[in-house]
């Protein structure tokens, strides 16, 4: 089985890497790391950083494939539709754990985007990991 890793070009992924990294060697697990986009191609930045992480990867001691998906459109807020699309990637993909970070957007930010952790927590059929951004005191 794997284990389910949403990054984000934030300043929480490097923790959700190393807590994966953590979790998959304590497991003996795979990881697959992906990181979500808008568009239907990715552009330069997630490509850079998709390109990062799999040299962050090269000589790691877990198996790691890392990916760029794209977010389906639909009229869902943001952060919620992020959520789902985790959801179904996990499904997808023979998951069973999932790890992401969250960076808190108060409470204008929620209503008006979403969030995509709690959208996973809420739904996962699977154990789920949040990584805060060490920043807040929430």
């Amino acid at each position: 089985m794997t284990i389910l890793v949403a990054i984000a070009n934030d300043s929480v992924s490097g923790a959700v890497i190393d807590t994966a990294v953590a979790l998959a060697d304590a497991m003996d697990e795979e990881l697959y790391v992906v990181h979500l986009v808008d568009a239907d191609t990715a552009d330069g930045t997630a490509k850079q950083l998709r390109d990062e992480m799999r040299e962050r990867f090269r000589d790691a001691t877990v198996v790691a494939t890392v990916a760029i998906e794209h977010v389906g459109r639909s009229a869902m807020r943001s952060g919620t539709r992020v959520g789902n699309e985790l959801l179904e990637l996990a499904a997808d993909v023979d998951v069973h754990h999932i790890v992401m970070g969250h960076e808190p957007k108060g409470l204008t930010g929620r209503i008006r985007e979403g969030d995509a952790a709690v959208a996973v927590i809420d739904a996962a059929d699977v154990p789920v990991t949040i990584v805060p951004d060490g920043k807040s005191d929430a």
